[in-house]
């Protein structure tokens, strides 16, 4: 007799797909907010102001964006 080795199937309810969804949109949304922050930010900076700190205006949302992704 042969005997079918499978994984058992974890039933995830109702509830916990909500909370993760839910979870997912508030982790996407602070990083999204940190992401506008930091763009509005470094945009209120002069250009000499961010020469100083060695970023050029049109690298602003890159940076934002690196910056908010890796947290």
């Amino acid at each position: 007799m042969a005997y079918l080795n499978t994984p058992q199937s974890r039933s995830i309810g109702m509830g916990a797909r909500i909370y993760d969804a839910w979870s997912t949109y508030r982790a996407e949304y602070r990083q999204n907010a940190l992401y506008r922050e930091t763009t509005r930010q470094l945009g209120g900076l002069t250009d000499r102001q961010l020469d100083d700190i060695g970023v050029s205006r049109h690298d602003i949302e890159k940076l934002a964006r690196d910056q908010t992704v890796s947290r």
